[in-house]
């Protein structure tokens, strides 16, 4: 079994030309500004009765902020995928129907994918393929802070929602952000999921979804007109 690929920062060798990760598109620009809901909308957890405990010591957690920004190409997916981080992110881009991003330390993941469809590709129909093929999450099950419509891949109609999961008082907090979009008969998918504990988790939760929002969604292009021949799979 062959070692699974890592992310290469910019000007590494691998996978041919590693560009400098372009800014993020203009469309992005106020979702990182919306990310400040988050917090405000977890729970909060109830005041405990009599003097007050001790904080417990900080955690060293990774923000996904401090790392060189590298790019990830993708030759079956046909795409670059910018990484905040680049080096602490492990790509899993061999047989399986997604491309897997995963970064440990800081308990983050990204899921993507295009594919064609046989007739028309709408938003929805994006969305509610992609939804057979794995279990993901619900911004209706959640908390959402941010929903609004973005042009990424370029030329797609696609609408990105940022939000944290509805947890228990004191329990860690999961976010996640899902993107899906369509243009004629291509359909594209992004997944990110985060979870932090701990007094700081819901601003390292936001500085995380922030992170990738702007820069591996923001900056995620296609490379070739006609989506890879990537196999569809049958309903579970």
């Amino acid at each position: 079994m062959r070692p699974e690929p890592r992310a290469e920062p910019a000007g590494a060798p691998g996978h041919g030309p590693q560009p400098k990760a372009r800014a993020p598109r203009r469309a992005l620009a106020p979702a990182a500004a919306l990310l400040a809901l988050v917090p405000a909308c977890t729970p909060t957890p109830a005041a405990p009765p009599g003097p007050p405990k001790p904080a417990p010591p900080a955690q060293a957690a990774s923000t996904l902020g401090d790392g060189e920004l590298g790019e990830y190409r993708s030759d079956r997916f046909d795409l670059r995928l910018p990484l905040p981080d680049a080096r602490g992110f492990r790509v899993e881009d061999g047989e399986g129907p997604w491309l897997v991003a995963t970064h440990a330390a800081s308990s983050t993941s990204l899921l993507v994918r295009t594919w064609r469809e046989d007739g028309r590709a709408s938003r929805a129909a994006c969305e509610a393929r992609a939804r057979l093929w794995r279990d993901l999450p619900r911004p209706g099950e959640g908390l959402t802070a941010a929903e609004r419509r973005i042009d990424v891949p370029e030329g797609f109609d696609t609408v990105v929602a940022v939000g944290v999961a509805d947890t228990p008082p004191g329990a860690p907090i999961d976010g996640f952000a899902v993107a899906f979009g369509g243009s004629g008969r291509r359909c594209f998918a992004f997944v990110a999921e985060t979870r932090a504990a701990g007094p700081s988790a819901e601003q390292l939760v936001a500085e995380r979804l922030a992170a990738v929002v702007e820069i591996s969604l923001g900056g995620l292009r296609l490379l070739r007109e006609i989506a890879p021949a990537v196999p569809r799979e049958p309903p579970p």
